[in-house]
């Protein structure tokens, strides 16, 4: 389950919202251009201001105090508005372990999705850190960390259950919620396996989780966010390692600032060697 800028489960494919001009005819137009044109000059001043240059955010963000990250607060867990009307989740508490090893603050910079990647253009933040699915179409533009978390489809079965993968689904009953990508993939099972599984088809996840827990079904297949939320939340069950399919969130940057990113690879690194990583997961995927 990832976010995206297009309408679907949970956001599936990054879009670039376009700019358009609308010309206006009579006297008003040339005036509106002579204001256009002033307003775009002011902004490349300001974004040859903000941006520094080329490689040198690193080195930038060490000496102002603080890393800028662009998020949209309205995927939960990884972003959102609490109670209090600050921002939280797994991205927020990545984040901060991030500029804390960088020897920073963090400042947040919130934005609706479809503009983050604007944000790192105009220069109002040095990164996105947002459940972001790294879209190949922006890879000349944007560099991006390696995944820190993967919400690709897996196997949630029983703790008792000799399944290990996908192989061992042969001729076993398997449930999926209806029209997601779990079930196109297992659809394409029957053409591909010897001997496919069983489908089951439910209208949510809590409906396939329970008749796992049951005993009805051998398997569910569910994306890793609620897959995870599910084991937490539903005792004796236990995801899978293996990924069915993949979808990584990454960190992403100017593809200038590559530095920045080497950096923050390494740090993710380091939080995957020494637990904590999967101990902000496990806090928030309950």
């Amino acid at each position: 389950m990832h976010k995206t800028h297009a309408p679907a489960m949970a956001r599936q494919t990054c879009q670039t919202p376009s700019d358009r001009f609308h010309a206006r005819l009579g006297r008003g137009a040339r005036a509106a251009r002579v204001i256009v044109v002033a307003r775009l000059a002011l902004a490349l001043l300001l974004l040859c201001a903000c941006s520094g240059p080329p490689g040198n955010a690193l080195k930038r963000i060490q000496a102002s105090g603080a890393l800028r990250v662009a998020l949209d607060p309205s995927f939960p867990p990884f972003e959102f508005v609490d109670a209090a009307g600050q921002v939280a989740g797994l991205d927020v508490d990545l984040a901060q372990a991030i500029a804390a090893r960088l020897g920073v603050q963090v400042h947040f910079v919130t934005t609706g999705y479809d503009a983050l990647y604007d944000a790192l253009t105009v220069g109002r933040a040095d990164v996105i850190i947002s459940a972001l699915y790294p879209d190949p179409a922006r890879m000349q533009t944007f560099a991006f960390s390696p995944s820190y978390f993967n919400a690709g489809e897996v196997l949630v079965v029983r703790e008792d259950s000799p399944i290990a993968g996908v192989p061992d689904l042969a001729g076993k009953q398997v449930a999926l919620v209806f029209g997601t990508e779990a079930h196109m993939v297992a659809l394409r099972w029957e053409k591909t396996m010897p001997t496919p599984p069983v489908l089951l088809t439910g209208d949510a996840p809590e409906t396939i989780t329970s008749v796992l827990a049951a005993g009805i079904v051998d398997a569910v297949i569910l994306d890793n966010v609620t897959a995870q939320m599910a084991s937490a939340n539903t005792p004796g069950l236990r995801v899978l390692p293996s990924l069915i399919t993949d979808e990584p969130y990454t960190v992403a940057a100017r593809k200038e600032n590559a530095k920045l990113v080497e950096a923050i690879a390494a740090i993710l690194e380091e939080m995957q060697a020494n637990g904590e990583l999967e101990a902000l997961i496990r806090r928030w995927m309950q």
